[in-house]
């Protein structure tokens, strides 16, 4: 998809004959949290710094932010959310040292403190001159995008999550809705910018695989006229692939987090958390130019660094794999969403009932959907096919 290889480069800056590319630098889900946030406080080791100068070098750099700043000794006004949970603010400034100019706020966790928890995180990062997008005090501040101006060119950034009690709508807070419709409205709306980007926080948590309904969705965003699609929410890696102008990353892995804070990591195969990869894309006068993965593994500190030597190659393998695996269409998704994920939340699951969180484990199956069910037949055949070999 454009360069190949995987090894980290200075900035280019070309003349093509449609004015200098700009360079991005974009890596997934993000969160100040526990291990993480203690561990930017202190400074970071050596393959921290490397990492944040790598995203610093660059022109725009993005991230999804995941969860909330928070006011010491707060509560979550969510169900079920773990206060580990709690993004950190005097990590901040430390975090900002990667030269992080962008970041989405749509995502699922982002209401976890509730309005105050989003209002408190938006002002933060304005003040440090960083531009949040995707999430508001009303739907309309919620839609409003991001424009960055870089070399002359323009770049515009709007975001959006699925439909939930998190939702912004008129008068109240929350995070733009993934919805199709208003998906095209704002990519329209857009006006006079040179390339257009959509952050989606979407998929099924812990599978490498889109959904085949999420394939869907992002040819209509292309078709709508987005340049360029990144994924995030399953904090694992899932492929790439390009419709017509349009490139789609669906899924970066996880950036900087805490794997053990709220569980996540109980009962899954950590590698799997731990690694990602940044996108690092030239964007010109006629949208991405180019585009490659740059492998990123969490130290055991939850801060992301560049993949090296034999990681680097499992990761960029990896990569390869899934995006190759795409073609597969939606028997491959459902069989290893269900293989992985329904194992995965099983584990929680029991681990919560052992542990006393009866309620929760109740809270989680009453919140069952139709693609839960799908994944349960994908777990299903997936263990009959093991005792068949």
């Amino acid at each position: 998809m454009g360069r190949s290889g995987t090894t980290p480069d200075a900035p280019r800056r070309r003349e093509d004959g449609r004015g200098a590319t700009v360079v991005l630098r974009a890596v997934g889900d993000v969160a100040l949290i526990g291990c993480a946030a203690d561990a930017l406080i202190s400074g970071g080791d050596e393959g921290w710094r490397e990492a944040a100068a790598f995203l610093s070098e660059a022109d725009i750099a993005f991230a999804n932010f995941e969860m909330p700043l928070v006011r010491p000794g707060s509560e979550p006004v969510e169900p079920d959310v773990s206060p580990d949970l709690a993004g950190r603010a005097e990590a901040l400034d430390a975090f900002l040292e990667s030269g992080i100019d962008v970041v989405s706020l749509a995502n699922n966790h982002i209401m976890d403190w509730g309005e105050v928890g989003l209002f408190d995180t938006i002002d933060s990062l304005r003040r440090k001159g960083v531009a949040p997008f995707g999430a508001g005090r009303d739907l309309d501040e919620a839609l409003e995008p991001a424009v960055l101006e870089r070399s002359g060119l323009r770049i515009g950034f709007v975001g959006f999550t699925p439909e939930q009690r998190w939702t912004a709508r008129s008068g109240v807070p929350g995070a733009a809705p993934l919805k199709p419709d208003i998906i095209r409205d704002s990519l329209s709306r857009l006006g006079n910018v040179d390339v257009r980007i959509v952050s989606l926080h979407w998929g099924i948590e812990m599978s490498n695989y889109p959904m085949p309904k999420d394939r869907r969705l992002a040819r209509q965003i292309a078709e709508a006229g987005a340049d360029l699609i990144i994924g995030h929410h399953t904090h694992v890696i899932q492929g790439m692939e390009r419709f017509a102008r349009t490139t789609v990353a669906y899924g970066l892995g996880n950036f900087l987090f805490d794997i053990r804070a709220g569980r996540i990591e109980h009962g899954f195969e950590q590698w799997d958390l731990r690694a990602g990869y940044v996108l690092d894309a030239e964007l010109g006068g006629a949208g991405v130019a180019s585009v490659r993965a740059v492998p990123t593994f969490l130290g055991e500190d939850g801060l992301g660094t560049l993949a090296r030597n034999d990681e680097r190659e499992r990761i960029a393998a990896h990569i390869e794999t899934v995006s190759r695996d795409l073609a597969a269409g939606g028997a491959r998704v459902w069989e290893h969403a269900g293989d992985r994920v329904v194992g995965h939340k099983m584990k929680v699951i029991r681990a919560n009932v052992r542990d006393g969180g009866i309620l929760f484990a109740l809270r989680q199956l009453a919140n069952a959907r139709p693609r839960h069910f799908k994944m349960l037949l994908g777990f299903i055949a997936s263990r009959l096919k093991r005792r068949s070999r």
